[in-house]
């Protein structure tokens, strides 16, 4: 196989996942909330926020309450607020 066609097939499959990571995170962040635990506030994130902010393996982002200002790494609720 040519060099030229490994590379093609690189730049697909790394555009094919970032596709599927911004639709997915796109979903995410419209059908789901998070609690803060210091302040008991739902909120919903944006997707830019969702989008550039640290997740973990377990599922969790971290996250800025909007009313009492406290980052957690919290677990997204489904549904919305």
């Amino acid at each position: 196989m040519d060099a030229h066609y490994i590379r093609y097939i690189i730049i697909v499959v790394v555009v094919l996942i970032i596709v599927v990571n911004v639709v997915r995170i796109s979903a995410k962040s419209r059908s789901h909330h998070y609690v803060c635990p210091n302040c008991g506030e739902h909120f919903q994130v944006s997707f830019g926020k969702s989008f550039f902010t640290s997740h973990s393996f377990g599922g969790k982002s971290n996250v800025t309450c909007p009313k009492c200002h406290k980052t957690n790494m919290l677990e997204a609720i489904e549904g919305e607020k």
